[in-house]
């Protein structure tokens, strides 16, 4: 089902991680956006529309976690998963909770990245097929060239 190419949108504010998992997943086909800012990465949900999101958890500004609650909020199914070089129960309960697809353990491997990406996006292709089509809906009630022009306005007029 690789009609198109994956679009993954990573949030990572170290660089190294984030040129690390941008070259796994080019090499992999994927379309990948970095976001360094966390703070920034709802914009870019809405421009770039990612088949998945990977999130650091521990980032200045706003953490992965945080992240993904908005996510949760405002894009519900879309894919998250939440990586961390700080494994502990409290960070994986919490993502878990939060509902996080995903949660790897830094570093990560090629292939499990690849692996969960693949597998991810195409859950979220699939559902997204299975949704009935978005119906176009026109507007109803008066254009702004009508007003004024019924018979009774007319009268009032005269």
């Amino acid at each position: 089902m690789v009609d198109q190419p994956y679009r993954v949108l990573v949030v990572e504010d170290d660089p190294d991680v984030a040129f690390y998992t941008r070259t796994v997943l080019e090499k992999r086909g994927c379309i990948v956006t970095v976001i360094s800012d966390p703070t920034l990465a709802r914009a870019a949900l809405a421009t770039f529309e990612p088949d998945v999101v990977i999130t650091d958890i521990e980032m200045p500004g706003l953490t992965g976690l945080d992240l993904l609650d908005q996510i949760r909020a405002e894009r519900p199914g879309t894919p998250v998963v939440v990586m961390t070089a700080h494994l502990s129960l409290d960070y994986a309960v919490a993502a878990l909770r939060s509902q996080a697809d995903e949660f790897l353990t830094k570093p990560v491997s090629s292939v499990d990245l690849n692996s969960v990406v693949t597998r991810l996006a195409e859950e979220s292709r699939r559902a997204r097929a299975a949704l009935p089509p978005r119906e176009v809906v026109p507007a109803t009630g008066a254009h702004p060239d009508d007003v004024g022009q019924s018979p009774s306005t007319q009268t009032s007029r005269s």
